[in-house]
């Protein structure tokens, strides 16, 4: 008897190990997700898993959207999804209250309330997705050769270049001239926000449209 009693003890613990081994870390502390971008509104992770590696059971405590090959998705804190290599996620770290479809199924099941992007984006070809009270998330196109002037605001977006993108930006101060101007390179998942007091522009210098995740910010409870 004393033996069945050990054994139940041990089945116990080795239980109880397991349980503590398979808990959800955060998903900023997990190694397979790099963290881009941070602000007091949004964190930006880029996942990038090895071929044949797993990722250790995480959560991400806030609300967040992702993009992947098949679009742009959105879960609740706490909510869990099999991710795959070079997934954007957007953490949104504050509130996000009335979430609906615009012009994408992102909800499942739920009506699309399709309008166009601010007349700020007039030109552009940018399709609103999914909004909150708080923040819209779309994707924006830019055919080879093309370019776009990322409109002002108070609040800038962010404009997140996808995979296979090819751009660069030109940025410069508001009245300053246009040799002043800094240019770079942009990577994929490299986080492109401007300074209200800057002028941007983005030109696609691939051969392949380019596509870029963006997230604006803004709505009755800003």
């Amino acid at each position: 008897m004393r033996f069945g009693f050990q054994n139940l003890a041990l089945a116990a613990l080795s239980g109880a190990s397991f349980a503590l081994a398979q808990q959800a870390v955060p998903a900023t502390g997990e190694p397979h997700h790099q963290t881009v971008y941070e602000d007091s509104r949004v964190r930006a992770l880029d996942v990038q898993i090895q071929p044949g590696e797993l990722i250790p059971s995480h959560r991400h405590d806030a609300d967040y959207a992702w993009v992947d090959d098949a679009g742009i998705h959105f879960s609740r804190a706490g909510a869990t999804h099999s991710e795959r290599n070079h997934e954007v996620i957007v953490e949104l770290l504050q509130r996000q209250t009335g979430p609906r479809n615009v012009c994408g199924e992102v909800l499942a099941g739920e009506y699309l309330h399709c309008h166009e992007p601010g007349s700020e984006w007039l030109g552009a070809n940018l399709e609103i997705q999914f909004e909150t009270d708080q923040t819209r998330v779309g994707i924006l196109r830019i055919a080879p050769d093309a370019k776009l002037a990322v409109p002002p605001a108070d609040v800038p977006p962010l404009l997140i270049p996808l995979e296979g993108t090819e751009a660069e930006v030109v940025s410069r101060m508001n009245g300053a001239p246009a040799g002043s101007s800094s240019r770079r390179i942009v990577k994929a998942v490299e986080v492109l926000r401007a300074p209200a007091d800057h002028v941007s522009e983005i030109r696609n210098i691939g051969k392949t449209t380019a596509r870029f995740l963006v997230v604006e910010f803004g709505g009755a409870s800003e």
